[in-house]
């Protein structure tokens, strides 16, 4: 098995252990896509290339009524006259943030890079932060370093979008926008009212 091989094996097989949850426990879930704008270096003509990107990713993870949230990320970023990495990663996020509400997330892993002949980097280290509010709203930026293996050049390179995840606005939706729109029965559950009091609660709790 080559190296590539391996490093998307561990990052598969690790967050399949992370999301893993007992049996009579809900798990949290993600789908998301959006667009914005990014830039990716090029070590053939040492600039950076700008342009228009589209972000879709979709994820599992552990019970959205803990504190911390623990799970897996597919993702592609496509960058508009450019191509799309293709990236596995490993997530935590607040329960806040899983519940469809107020929080964070960050996502951490590799990406393949269909694009170019190694000069913007084949195999890139990705790490991602996400801010999420409710309706599904979230803001992203995320940063490409370095390279997992091989001989093209190592990554550099941004990214900022603003996306809708579809089930943090649906099926995991609990908290302050339930004041306008009911979730009758959320994915997991309910948090205790003891849970949602105090200031910053959906980020910390």
């Amino acid at each position: 098995m080559g190296v590539r091989a391996r490093v998307f094996a561990g990052i598969l097989g690790g967050a399949c252990i992370l999301h893993a949850a007992p049996a009579r426990a809900d798990v949290s879930s993600f789908l998301s896509g959006g667009g914005g704008y990014g830039a990716q270096y090029n070590d053939a003509t040492n600039r950076f290339r700008q342009t228009g990107a589209a972000s879709f990713g979709l994820g599992v993870g552990t019970d959205p009524l803990r504190r911390a949230v623990l799970g897996g990320m597919l993702r592609s970023t496509t960058f508009f006259g450019l191509g799309t990495d293709l990236g596995l990663s490993i997530r935590i996020a607040t329960g806040g943030f899983a519940r469809g509400d107020w929080g964070l997330a960050f996502d951490a892993g590799a990406a393949w890079r269909s694009f170019g002949r190694g000069e913007y980097g084949r195999w890139p280290i990705t790490a991602r932060i996400t801010g999420g509010g409710p309706w599904g709203l979230q803001l992203a930026v995320a940063g490409d370093v370095l390279k997992v293996a091989g001989n093209d050049a190592q990554a550099r390179g941004v990214v900022a979008v603003l996306e809708l995840d579809l089930l943090r606005l649906t099926v995991m939706r609990q908290g302050s926008s339930e004041k306008w729109w009911p979730n009758p029965a959320p994915a997991g559950g309910r948090v205790q009212e003891t849970a949602k009091n105090g200031p910053l609660a959906g980020l910390l709790w």
